[in-house]
Formats: structure tokens, C-alpha cells, sequence
């Protein structure tokens, strides 16, 4: 695939895959923060809405005037919760191999243009603690390539690093309960408008070059 400037089109879909994984990882800071004393007085619902609008804007959710209380996060500020948030756009990157089937005005990114990609992603900090994620890059690529479906993109290694590395995090209580259950959900669609908006974004590219 062809693009006026390649080095610029990749380093725009790399950090669009970072900050996807930067807005994800706030959004479920929120979600913990508001199951607390505001449950009933904001609708978890919103906060996905409005975290889903635009899943690179990573102060969407700031921008309502809801303030993070890190005092109300308490189980979430330790180095092991941080790293999190490299797991996270790492769990986006090694599905970039999926983006070989998507057909733009300019034809299909090649293997080589894909790799440069994540590349660009890692090299911004991403990464796989102790192998958490099952899934890695060269094993998308072959099940892309096979035409094998790529397993649905799911909350269980957010779950299992939990219940594993946070232990203050999956203890029964409304809040985590709460937070593991939304989980589900939110990850899900996270990974579904990434798919979208890179797809979108794969086309304008094109449409330009």
C-alpha cells in the first residue's frame, strides 16, 4: 500500500494504537473511581459512551469535569497496576497482523508495513509481562495469513493479571466486583472501534495518496 508519506502514516496509526490503550486504561480507572459514593448518581453507561466516542482522545473523560481521585483508586496506585497500561496497547499490537485484510482505495498494507507498525508501537512502551497475553504478533500474522479467525479480543488476561498481580483488586467487594464485570464489556468494544478507526483512517490515507 502506498501513502504519500509512509513514515508519517505510521507513526500516526502507531500512537493512535498507544492511545487507544491509554484511554482504555483510564476509562476503567473511572469506572473503579465511580463505583465508590458516586454509583448512583452517574450512569456507568455514560462513562463507557463517552470513553468509546473517541478512543484516542485520552482526556475524554476528563474533559466532563470528573476529576480522578487517587485516594478513591487507592487499590490501583502501585507499580504492579501501572504496568497494566503496557499490557494494554500490547494486547491491541498483536492483533495488527488483522489489519492485512483490510481493503483500501490503495490496495492492502503488506507484512513488512504491518511489522514497521508494531514496531513503532512497542518501541513506545509497550510490552507482555511474564507472557500475561497468550496471543503474540507472529501468531496473528499466521493465523491472518492461514485465514484462520483470530480468537475474539476479551478481558480474561486483564482478569487473570489481576487476580494474580493485584490482589487488593480481586477481593469480593462492590467495587471490584463492579470493575471485572464492566471489564467484559468495555474491553470488547474498545478493541471493536480501534478495528473501525483504523480502518477509517487505512482509507483516508489511501484516499490522499
Amino acid at each position: 500500500m502506498e501513502f504519500l508519506s509512509e513514515r508519517t502514516a505510521f507513526t500516526l496509526l502507531s500512537e493512535m494504537v498507544v492511545k487507544a490503550g491509554v484511554s482504555l486504561f483510564n476509562s476503567v480507572k473511572y469506572i473503579y473511581m465511580i463505583s465508590d459514593k458516586d454509583f448512583y448518581n452517574i450512569n456507568i453507561k455514560d462513562i463507557i459512551k463517552i470513553a468509546l466516542n473517541n478512543i484516542t482522545d485520552t482526556a475524554a473523560l476528563h474533559n466532563t469535569g470528573i476529576k480522578l481521585d487517587k485516594e478513591r483508586c487507592t487499590e490501583m496506585n502501585s507499580p504492579e497496576y501501572e504496568r497494566v497500561l503496557s499490557l494494554m496497547v500490547y494486547s491491541f499490537a498483536v492483533r495488527l497482523p488483522e489489519l492485512k485484510n483490510i481493503k483500501t482505495q490503495g490496495g492492502y498494507l503488506n507484512d513488512k508495513q504491518i511489522k514497521t507498525i508494531y514496531d513503532m508501537v512497542i518501541a513506545k512502551g509497550a510490552g507482555n509481562f511474564e507472557n500475561v497475553i497468550s496471543l503474540d504478533y507472529e501468531e496473528v500474522r499466521r493465523m491472518v495469513k492461514s485465514g484462520k479467525p483470530v480468537p475474539t479480543y476479551d478481558a480474561e488476561w486483564f482478569k487473570g493479571y489481576i487476580y494474580t498481580y493485584v490482589p487488593a483488586l480481586a477481593a469480593i467487594t462492590n467495587k471490584n466486583l463492579l470493575l471485572l464485570g464492566s471489564a467484559d464489556i468495555l474491553f470488547t468494544l474498545f478493541h471493536s472501534c480501534l478495528e473501525e478507526e483504523l480502518t477509517r483512517v487505512l482509507n483516508a490515507l489511501a484516499a490522499k495518496a
